[in-house]
């Protein structure tokens, strides 16, 4: 009687988790927390609650409370795969890509196929410096769901890494197509997009033919901060902008210095 008096309210820690992961996509994670502790009240050992409150923990940068929430659902279940790949980032974040591999290689152990898993492996070449191997197996992720935003992130940066700003913005283009994105991929595809813009502006002004290439210089600076505006505009809190408007300004000023007129 008793646990169908909680389902009646709602308030059992399947609700209540189900609610955090809503909030962690929309990038609320104080709201997401709150949800994923609430579900921890009713089942200490809920692995998606754990998993969830670690991502949270991740994302807002808190390594030690992450890698203790990542830990408690991997003492509880040490083959549960999400608990895995949220270890490998905490590993990663913390410089330690050889602990960050080995987490992963027990998640890739456990599955095989797992996209999620595939995604953190791509993440993890992608930050390792090896370009050839994450543009390998996001373009794989693509083949498999080629509306995926996060995939089309993930190969935007491999890119922009590369300095093909072309390529970054046709997969910034795709991306953004996927309406029921996660706001903190949609800000961060908004966020590759004005990158991309500054950096391919920087390539194209030309001394010697102001006349001609000034104008569509200053319009991709202006595209880039149209870009930068809607990645604030989602609510998720991205450093890189800051970087983003420093080099807008700077390019701007340089137009100014090479082509007064």
């Amino acid at each position: 009687m008793r646990l169908l008096f909680l389902l009646l309210l709602g308030c059992t820690a399947d609700h209540h988790s189900s609610r955090g992961r809503d909030a962690l996509d929309a990038h609320d994670l104080f709201a997401a927390e709150k949800h994923f502790r609430a579900a921890l009240g009713r089942d200490p050992n809920h692995l998606e609650a754990l998993s969830g409150l670690g991502w949270v923990y991740l994302l807002a940068e808190q390594h030690d409370a992450a890698s203790a929430a990542f830990g408690h659902c991997l003492s509880v279940s040490p083959k549960e795969v999400e608990c895995l790949r949220g270890s490998a980032g905490v590993a990663s974040a913390q410089g330690n890509p050889a602990q960050a591999k080995a987490q992963l290689n027990k998640a890739v152990a456990q599955a095989p196929l797992d996209a999620r898993v595939q995604s953190s492996m791509a993440l993890l070449e992608l930050s390792s410096g090896d370009l050839e191997a994450a543009a390998s197996r996001y373009r794989a992720l693509i083949d498999r769901e080629p509306g995926r935003a996060e995939y089309r992130l993930g190969l935007a940066e491999v890119y922009l890494r590369s300095k093909d700003y072309a390529g970054a913005l046709k997969q910034v283009e795709v991306g953004l197509e996927d309406k029921s994105a996660p706001s903190r991929s949609r800000a961060m595809l908004l966020q590759g997009q004005a990158r991309a813009l500054v950096a391919s502006a920087s390539r194209h002004l030309d001394p010697d033919d102001c006349e001609g290439s000034s104008e569509a210089v200053l319009a991709w600076l202006s595209a880039a901060e149209t870009a930068a505006s809607a990645a604030r505009a989602t609510g998720v809190g991205l450093p890189d902008l800051v970087e983003v408007d420093r080099r807008v300004r700077r390019q701007r000023a340089r137009v100014g210095e090479v082509c007064p007129n």
